[in-house]
């Protein structure tokens, strides 16, 4: 994986910057695996 570096100021935005970005990986994997299992896309 690459190394993924947070310059924001504080932890609560870093953890939310952490977050969203967990999540926008999780939904394009999802995505990638139905459409390689399926053949279908959700978007």
């Amino acid at each position: 994986m690459n190394a993924m570096y947070i310059r924001t100021i504080g932890y609560a935005r870093a953890t939310g910057k952490i977050g969203l970005a967990n999540l926008t990986y999780n939904m394009m994997r999802c995505i990638q695996l139905n459409k390689a299992i399926h053949g279908v896309s959700l978007g």
